[in-house]
């Protein structure tokens, strides 16, 4: 029981093992800076973009191969406790991925060799458009970007995702993008 409070994969996993989403947690998809966030890897003609619209006929496709490296970036510092993906449900849904805190400027060498905060093992439940995997509160506790590196997929060329949201609350301070560069 120790191993599966360590580490909860997918949203069986996660619900058994974590805490349900705290009360007052809300949609942080206000608080994302879309102008800063990329993706590596991403097919030309399905942006990373296609995430935040809404809907699920408009997906970010990786480009040539599975893998996919989406950079999220906040405009104030967030504690989160929850993701929603929104994927197909086939062979290109993620099925690996590895979850980052507050590390900027990650490629796919860096990934490969850090140690994530998180590593989610996703099930076709996990990318239905009202499920929410949960997070490590302790580890994603002030966080002002996140990294999601889709390592593989459940077994197509390429990885689809319609849709991703954000969990959790902001925490009192101050809005990052009004910052401005001196010098």
């Amino acid at each position: 029981m120790a191993a599966a409070l360590m580490n909860p994969r997918g949203a069986a996993a996660a619900q058994a093992a974590a805490p349900p989403t705290p009360v007052g947690d809300i949609d942080l998809g206000d608080i994302i800076d879309k102008k800063q966030c990329f993706c590596l890897n991403e097919d030309p003609a399905h942006p990373h973009t296609n995430l935040f619209m809404g809907d699920e006929r408009l997906f970010l496709q990786s480009d040539s191969d599975e893998q996919l490296l989406v950079h999220i970036q906040f405009n104030e510092v967030v504690k989160l406790s929850a993701i929603s993906f929104v994927g197909p449900e086939d062979e290109s849904a993620p099925l690996t991925i590895k979850v980052f805190a507050n590390r900027l400027n990650l490629g796919f060498s860096d990934v490969e060799d850090l140690k994530a905060e998180q590593v989610l093992d996703l099930t076709p439940a996990d990318m239905l458009a009202d499920s929410q995997t949960n997070l490590y509160a302790v580890k994603f506790t002030r966080v002002t970007s996140l990294t999601l590196f889709i390592e593989e997929n459940n077994g197509d060329d390429v990885s689809k995702l319609s849709g991703l949201k954000f969990f959790g609350q902001t925490v009192a301070g101050t809005n990052m993008s009004e910052f401005k560069k001196v010098g």
